[in-house]
Parts: C-alpha cells; sequence; structure tokens
C-alpha cells in the first residue's frame, strides 16, 4: 500500500510538472505573437479638418462600426469578455488619437500597427485597408474632433483558450493578414459594380472574410446568399436587421442597425449589385 502511496504521488507530481510545463510554453509561445514588431514605412497621409470632413466622418464612423465598438463618444468600452478565451476593451479614441500624427494613424488604421510597432487584434485594420484616403481622412477628422475626455481603461488580458487559438493560428494579428488581402481597385464613382465593390470590402469583410467566404466561428455566411433577397427584403436587412422570414439574425441585425443603416439608398443599391455579381460568379470568385 505504502508503494501504491509513493508512486501515485510520483504520478501526481510528474503530471503537475508537465502541466506547469505546458502552460509556460503556452504563454511564452504566444506571448512572442502578441509581442511581434513589424514595420511599415509611415505615409505621407495627412487628414482634413474642416466642418464638412468632421460631418462626413461622422457618418462614416457609424458605418464602419467606429461609434459601435469605441461609444458614441469615442470614450471606449468594456467590448469582449470571455471566460477562458480573453477580456479587451476597445480604448478611449478621445486619448489615443492625442499621440498619433496622422501618418501614425493611418498606420495602425490600414496596417493594423501601433506606435510601439506591435499589432492591432481586434480592430479590423484589415478590412480598414480598403478605405479611400478621402473616407480615412473623414473619419481621422471626425476622430479628432472630439476633446479628450476620461472614458475607458485599456485592457488585454488574453486567457487559455485565447493563447491556444493564437498559437493554432485562429486569431491571427491583423498586420499578418494584411499582406495576403486581395487588391480592390480604387471606387469609380461612375460604376455601381465599383462603388458597390469598395463598400462590401470596406464594410463587410471583417465578418465575412477577406474573399466574402464567410466565418463559420462566427456563423457568417458566404455572401452568395444575397441573392436569396428580393431587393425589398436585402434594404429591409440592411435597414431594419431583419433576414428572410422576419427572422432575428444576431449579430448581422445588430450590425445592420448599429452601422449598415447609415448606408444611402444608393450605396445599399451599388452593395446589392455587387453581391449579386459575386453570387452569379459562384461566391468563389470577386467580381
Amino acid at each position: 500500500m505504502k508503494r501504491f502511496v509513493k508512486w501515485l504521488g510520483v504520478a501526481i507530481g510528474s503530471l503537475a510538472t508537465l502541466a506547469l510545463c505546458a502552460a509556460a510554453y503556452l504563454f511564452i509561445a504566444s506571448q512572442r505573437v502578441v509581442a511581434r514588431t513589424y514595420e511599415v514605412p509611415l505615409s505621407t497621409f495627412n487628414a482634413p479638418s474642416d466642418r464638412e470632413s468632421v460631418r462626413k466622418g461622422e457618418r462614416l464612423a457609424a458605418i464602419y462600426g467606429c461609434t459601435n465598438c469605441h461609444g458614441a463618444e469615442l470614450q471606449g468600452t468594456d467590448m469582449f469578455d470571455k471566460p477562458g478565451i480573453v477580456h479587451i476593451t476597445a480604448p478611449n479614441l478621445t486619448h489615443v488619437i492625442k499621440n498619433y500624427t496622422d501618418a501614425e494613424f493611418e498606420r495602425l488604421m490600414r496596417h493594423g500597427i501601433k506606435s510601439d510597432g506591435t499589432s492591432t487584434w481586434i480592430m479590423p485594420s484589415s478590412m480598414f485597408n480598403h478605405l479611400s484616403d478621402e473616407d480615412l481622412g473623414a473619419i481621422t477628422a471626425y476622430v479628432r474632433s472630439f476633446p479628450e475626455t476620461d472614458g475607458v481603461e485599456p485592457l488585454t488580458n488574453i486567457r487559455t483558450m485565447g493563447r491556444v487559438g493564437i498559437l493554432m493560428g485562429k486569431f491571427p494579428p491583423q498586420a499578418d493578414r494584411i499582406a495576403s488581402l486581395p487588391k480592390v481597385p480604387a471606387p469609380d464613382p461612375a460604376d455601381p459594380l465599383s462603388v458597390g465593390r469598395y463598400l462590401v470590402m470596406s464594410a463587410c469583410t471583417e465578418c465575412h472574410g477577406a474573399r466574402l467566404e464567410g466565418w463559420p466561428l462566427i456563423s457568417a455566411p458566404n455572401l452568395a446568399i444575397a441573392a436569396a433577397y428580393s431587393d425589398e427584403n436585402f434594404e429591409r436587412l440592411m435597414r431594419d436587421g431583419k433576414g428572410l422570414g422576419d427572422r432575428d439574425l444576431g449579430l448581422m441585425s445588430h450590425v445592420a442597425k448599429a452601422r449598415f443603416a447609415h448606408f444611402t439608398d444608393e450605396e445599399i443599391l451599388a452593395v446589392r449589385s455587387y453581391l449579386d455579381t459575386f453570387a452569379k460568379q459562384g461566391g468563389d470568385t470577386l467580381p
């Protein structure tokens, strides 16, 4: 009996040691990914500051989710607190913007690279990479128009399963995603398909993937599904978040009401036209 107890103790001790070693490896290996730095030269980007640009930026900040994530006053929000995965806040932009030049803010938005050279994780820079200078300039002007106020403190607490996801490539840094993005031509206002492409790639790829293929992790479908909607039903989806059969579509319903409802009628029509073309091409090739 004493021998059994002795060997049981050895076994438990060995398992505990292995668990500690595995936990240490998980933390160190995932932290290397988190702490990785990136080199992207600063551009010559300069944002406007006139009242018209600020007004335009207000609408665009709603469409692209700035106010949805960071709050109506850009004060920051307690964004995600998923047990075992991550607790992360969307930072106070009225404070952040004061520490960035226009060129640094452009690099943050389009390339996902913070001032210390590390990558963003939640902010969809891989989607904002497609923003035109004009639209990004208007958004920057809007963010800079807010006086600095107290808000949510920055917090990123990556938990065990979150770190496992990082090592498995399930949660890649935004800066790593940029190089593989499809190239999107600048929108041509005279071409509805071009306008639709720009709007879809800069507003929908956060959830539906860089090639609109869908993201099963959050139940976001391939956007060829839009072909199932009539023009009337598609507009209702985008304005009121109602799916076919008056269904609530969860995240999509929330995003539509908070963000896509700010699209103009012409923009919704352009998005619809582009997604119809995408569906006709089989839902696997970007028009």
